[in-house]
């Protein structure tokens, strides 16, 4: 192989890794979730501590009586972490309200804070809005 040939395959190596560096760095955006935010009252199911985010599985009970399963989705474990939570932090069985943007088609929220036995466990209940819009 040449010098010219080299020169040739580096260069497209790194056109390539530059246009693939875009889809690496994406992230997904909110578009699913309504823009207010809401409370909902339930109780863990699961905790699933994994990447790209953390997920609390949390059963409601709706107008009717009816348990429906809902899903609350966290920013990444690391910054989970750096707020204070960790795996152990919420068990099943725990009676939990938490704040966010709700799903618009699904029963899924986007967190905002969550708190258990009136005390924070995730964000600021009294700070709307900040913990959902700084994290990732």
């Amino acid at each position: 192989m040449n010098i010219r040939q080299i020169a040739k395959s580096f260069a497209i190596g790194l056109v390539v890794s530059l246009a693939l560096a875009g889809v690496v760095l994406a992230h997904h955006g909110r578009a699913g979730y309504a823009n207010e935010i809401q409370t909902v009252k339930g109780t863990v199911a699961d905790v699933q501590w994994k990447n790209p985010h953390v997920f609390i599985g949390f059963d409601v009970k709706d107008d009717k009586g009816n348990v429906v399963h809902w899903l609350a989705e966290l920013s990444s474990p690391a910054t989970m972490l750096a707020a204070g939570m960790s795996r152990t932090t919420l068990k099943t069985g725990d009676e939990v309200v938490i704040k966010g943007k709700l799903g618009v088609d699904s029963p899924i929220v986007l967190v905002d804070s969550i708190t258990r036995d009136g005390k924070p466990v995730v964000g600021d209940p009294n700070a709307e809005g900040r913990f959902v819009n700084s994290t990732r």
